[in-house]
């Protein structure tokens, strides 16, 4: 009897606990929604910024995206200026000295250079011709300390100007309504697809969900004259890109040319530059970055429908250096505003 008893008031247990036969199981939904999964494929492309400020004043803490695997990093100017040392703080925790590469005053955009033994991840920046008021953002950075924060809007203008508090006025920018607090200068605006479509700068002085970004095609145009392969390298190519202007995900590597350029025509369109993929300006200059005066680079085109492949002898140029591009290190072979980031 002891044992029967035992055995029924298992068997009642078993019963309570489990989900009787024919019990609709609860539906299950996934977690994984595209914010995530942009948030996730960008994060290491997105650095922490702290400057140092002489004089034992308070550090200033920022954002950063990697702009190419070398270890070019774009941020706001207000981050790091008059700072006596940089350090930047990769994803995985890794901490590099940072060095000023190129100031770019006029948008309040600085590049930052570190030597890292190995390839960074880059975030391509753009498309961002085709920007859509009231499209999902999401703004990565650092607001008050808090690092690696994620915070979600939408566009909410385009083309706004605002007087900045050293008196430059920018244009052309996106307004967002995402969370942006001091800490988030510098860092990406990323779309639903995990592209950077602009470069977080300023935010309204006293005011909630007002925030600005500059637009990435503004960035990308600024860094390809500011790291032009001339100023970065000292060498001329004779390229003059322009654009496609195709269907977002084409190739839009469409190529002029100054003068004639050794076996390349006008209208080639763009491929590679050695091993380098092509997409635009910015990727034009960058694939000569590490390149000398007389250097003969292969180039992939497409040419009436069909691949060639071309030879380019690079020239000397005069232009090193100048508009206040320093030498990177290189790895061996109105509206009243406040900066996002003070």
């Amino acid at each position: 009897m002891p044992r029967t008893t035992g055995n029924a008031i298992l068997a009642s247990l078993l019963i309570f606990v489990l989900p009787g036969a024919g019990t609709e199981a609860h539906a299950q939904y996934s977690r994984k929604t595209p914010i995530v999964e942009a948030v996730q494929k960008t994060r290491a492309g997105i650095v922490t910024i702290r400057a140092h400020r002489p004089g034992g004043r308070k550090d200033v803490l920022g954002a950063g995206v990697i702009i190419d695997e070398r270890g070019y990093i774009i941020t706001n100017r207000h981050v790091i200026a008059s700072a006596e040392g940089i350090k930047v703080r990769l994803s995985d925790g890794t901490e590099l000295a940072g060095k000023l590469v190129a100031e770019i005053e006029t948008h309040d955009l600085a590049v930052v250079g570190v030597e890292s033994d190995e390839k960074l991840q880059v975030l391509p920046l753009g498309p961002a011709v085709d920007l859509m008021v009231g499209e999902t953002v999401i703004a990565v950075g650092n607001p008050f300390g808090y690092a690696n924060t994620v915070s979600t809007g939408i566009i909410s203008a385009l083309d706004r100007e605002v007087t900045m508090p050293a008196g430059e006025t920018i244009g052309h920018l996106i307004q967002t309504d995402a969370s942006i607090n001091p800490g988030n200068s510098g860092g990406p605006l990323l779309n639903i697809n995990g592209e950077v479509i602009g470069i977080t700068v300023a935010l309204r002085d006293g005011a909630q969900g007002i925030a600005f970004a500059l637009n990435a095609e503004t960035v990308q145009e600024l860094l390809t004259k500011h790291l032009s392969a001339a100023k970065v390298s000292g060498v001329r190519h004779g390229l003059i890109f322009k654009e496609k202007g195709l269907a977002r995900g084409a190739n839009q590597a469409r190529t002029r040319l100054a003068e004639n350029v050794d076996e390349l025509r006008q209208g080639d369109e763009i491929i590679c530059i050695g091993e380098r993929k092509v997409a635009n300006p910015f990727d034009v200059e960058r694939a000569f970055w590490q390149r000398k005066p007389a250097d003969v680079v292969s180039v992939t085109v497409r040419r009436n429908g069909r691949e060639k492949h071309c030879s380019l002898t690079l020239s000397r140029s005069e232009q090193r250096d100048s508009a206040g591009t320093k030498p990177p290190p290189q790895p061996e072979p109105g509206t009243q505003t406040q900066p996002a980031g003070r």
